[in-house]
């Protein structure tokens, strides 16, 4: 018996949907009416006062008057001076002579602080080591400077900060 094979049209579409096309446009048409429903709510609906929050500012009273704040330089300048603090001594007497440290870390550990420091001297910054005992402890402090003006320590701050190097500013008398 033989068969030809190549008439054979028998074969199912397997891409052939079970439900119908109608079915398909009214489930996203409804789910896009439901999306737009929710938008609108969301966005263009005003609060309810009853249940607006209570950190809300309160409202001035009908009959109370209401003062604008209007701002000029001229009354504004004088009140946001800062005093100068001037340094004085026990006596009461000005001290005028004073420099600046920068406290670059402090180790328990002298290799550590060492290592540092040599870290330090190779971006040309003037460092020295200082022991402190603390509650029986010995800590070992970098210190960077001394520097008499503020630009030269801005200028340390600025170099130990690209280093990464977290800085503590110190004022000492000379």
């Amino acid at each position: 018996m033989t068969q030809d094979f190549a008439k054979r049209h028998n074969i199912v579409n397997r891409h052939r949907s079970l439900l119908p096309g109608w079915v398909w446009f009214f489930t996203g048409l409804v789910a896009g009416i439901f999306v737009s429903f929710l938008v609108y709510l969301w966005k263009f609906v005003p609060p309810d006062p009853v249940t607006t929050d209570v950190r809300e500012v309160p409202k001035a009273e009908p009959n109370q008057v209401v003062e604008e704040m209007q701002y000029k330089f001229y009354d504004l300048f004088p009140n946001a001076e800062v005093p100068i603090v001037e340094e004085y001594n026990a006596e009461g007497e000005k001290i005028e002579s004073f420099s600046y440290l920068l406290q670059a870390g402090s180790f328990r550990n002298p290799n550590e602080a060492d290592e540092l420091r040599g870290q330090l001297i190779l971006l040309g910054l003037e460092v020295f080591l200082k022991k402190i005992n603390v509650d029986g402890d010995t800590w070992h402090r970098v210190m960077v400077g001394p520097f008499d003006t503020d630009l030269a320590l801005n200028r340390a701050q600025d170099k130990l900060a690209e280093a990464e190097v977290e800085s503590m500013p110190l004022k000492v008398r000379q």
